[in-house]
């Protein structure tokens, strides 16, 4: 009877495992790393993502699966109640509702023969409701398997004296290099430890070191200190800690200095004309008082070395301005170098560029004659204009005519000049005889004037004339038209020349160019078989006027 009785119950709880609800409740927590061959211990916090209330849950079973859902073996789970009693599959939890959390204290162990990885370990539940019905509740837990015992959480370094971060080191402070690491493992961990500055491929102030890392978090410090005599530079520091199965680096940049740091370099003037000086200011803060020589170069295209010069300057504790005055250089880009030192030794440097904008020039004037009249006659002038800035600059072209009797004529263009070469043409109408002409640019702020005269007569052709314009501002030049005989005499013969050259060079052509007649050999004569004929004469008929008598 009490076979059939434990039937029953059986069937009962096969029939009702068969209608149950399957659930899968959640953590608030991430993954659990535990060390390949030792264990890991914690709670958990699980959320009833249901919708029913459980009177009681119940710890089922446990197993752990790869990334590629194959079940391992190797790792066991251990659950405990509140209290710290092992949980074997039995009640874990009474009346827990919708929403609500509940702490699972756990213990994993992971044997040396799991590989490292990423795997599933799955906890699974039984929830029994009020009404009788059970649900499977199924928790998934991240679980990471590892060889390395030591989590590098941060590493730091500052100056010691004033608890900055290293950007720029003086001579006589301390480094203070400070380094977090959490020990996975549940037994100390021994570790080896160097640190030292490295520059040009040597190592300067070299520090071992040995320390014991106990279970948890591990605060690991290390001090080096800076000596005055110490050479100024640029310095990496590189930080090492060897472990069993692993080595943590650690580098960082800094530099070294005296004290004396270079904040900024400025201009008066970002942009100055050819004609005018510039001001170099230097920003420099100290943290001592001290001589310095201050020194400038300047470039130009091509990195071609223009101007230098050094300077010998006090500094005092906190910032310091020196400026440097530069005389009026070449058109162009400017770069300029600034450096202070200490003697032979550089302890900062840095740079800045200005632009020397050049004033447009007028570098040719040239004109000719198109339209002549009895009285008067049209000209045409051309103006190139060199503009040696990378931009467009405007300005404005003036032009005066002048006769015995004053101003003939007058008149400006506003001009948009390119970078480099610019030709410029107008026409003006004057009379016949000398006239002087001043023609003038006007050009971010500044004048330039060409003078000069040309004297109009009235030619059979047109002539050029032209006027070069000297490095002065104003200049001047005269042109005049050639006599009229002279004119024509060069004239003809200008016209008669190409075409004498052009019959010669058409007759040479035509005759290389005419076919040959084909030598053709005379026929001998045919012989007559009958020797020498003689051809007969023609009988002689003679006519008589009147009959013969008888």
């Amino acid at each position: 009877m009490k076979k059939v009785i434990l039937t029953i119950i059986a069937l009962l709880i096969i029939s009702s495992l068969v209608s149950s609800q399957y659930l899968f409740f959640s953590t608030l927590e991430g993954n659990i790393i535990v060390v390949s061959g030792d264990y890991r211990e914690g709670t958990l916090t699980i959320v009833n993502n249901g919708d029913r209330e459980f009177q009681v849950v119940s710890y089922s079973r446990y197993y752990t699966v790869d990334e590629n859902n194959r079940e391992v073996s190797g790792i066991k789970l251990e659950i405990y109640k509140s209290t710290g009693e092992i949980v074997s599959p039995g009640v874990l939890y009474t009346y827990w509702k919708p929403g609500e959390t509940r702490t699972l204290r756990y213990k994993v162990y992971v044997n040396e023969s799991v590989k490292s990885g990423k795997y599933n370990l799955f906890v699974v539940l039984w929830g029994f409701s009020n009404s009788g019905e059970i649900s499977i509740i199924t928790v998934p837990i991240s679980l990471e398997v590892t060889d390395s015992p030591l989590i590098f959480k941060e590493t730091t370094v500052q100056i010691k004296e004033r608890g900055a971060p290293v950007l720029h080191v003086l001579n006589g402070e301390t480094l203070e290099i400070r380094s977090t690491v959490y020990n996975l493992k549940n037994s100390p961990v021994f570790v080896k430890g160097s640190v030292y500055l490295e520059k040009d491929g040597n190592q300067y102030l070299k520090k071992d070191m040995e320390v014991s890392l106990t279970p948890g978090e591990n605060l690991v410090q290390v001090n080096i200190p800076i000596s005055y005599e110490f050479p100024s530079g640029h310095y990496k520091l590189t930080y090492t800690l060897t472990y069993p199965k692993g080595t943590y680096l650690f580098s960082k940049d800094f530099h070294i200095s005296f004290g004396v740091d270079l904040v900024e370099i400025s201009l008066e003037k970002t942009q100055t004309m050819e004609d005018e000086p510039n001001t170099v200011y230097f920003t420099i803060l100290s943290e001592r008082s001290i001589l310095v020589n201050l020194s400038i170069e300047v470039y130009g295209a091509n990195n071609e070395h223009i101007y230098n010069q050094t300077k010998e300057i006090t500094l005092n504790k906190g910032s310091n301005i020196a400026k440097i005055p530069l005389p009026p250089l070449s058109p162009g880009n400017k770069k300029i170098i600034g450096r202070v030192s200490f003697g032979r030794i550089e302890l900062d440097q840095g740079s800045s560029s200005y632009d020397i904008l050049a004033y447009p020039k007028i570098d040719k004037v040239s004109y000719k004659m198109i339209s002549p009249a009895p009285d008067k006659g049209q000209v045409k002038f051309l103006v190139e204009i060199s503009n040696k800035n990378p931009d467009e600059i405007r300005g404005i072209l003036s032009y005066s005519f002048f006769g015995t009797n004053g101003t003939i004529v007058k008149g400006s263009k506003d001009l948009v000049l390119l970078p480099w070469d610019n030709e410029i043409e107008f026409t003006v109408e004057v009379p016949l005889g000398e006239i002087g002409y001043e023609i003038s640019l006007e050009s971010m702020g500044k004048e330039q004037k060409v003078n000069g005269k040309l004297k109009l007569e009235l030619p059979s052709s047109t002539t050029t004339s032209s006027t070069q314009s000297s490095s002065s501002l104003t200049s001047s030049s005269t042109s005049s038209i050639p006599p009229k005989e002279t004119s024509t005499k060069y004239y003809v013969i200008a016209i008669a020349l190409p075409i004498l050259l052009f019959l010669l060079l058409f007759g040479y052509y035509s005759k290389s160019r005419k076919p040959r007649r084909k030598r053709e050999r005379s026929k001998p004569k045919r012989k007559s078989p009958l020797g020498k004929f003689k051809k007969p004469k023609k009988p002689e008929i003679k006519e008589y006027r009147e009959l013969p008598k008888k």
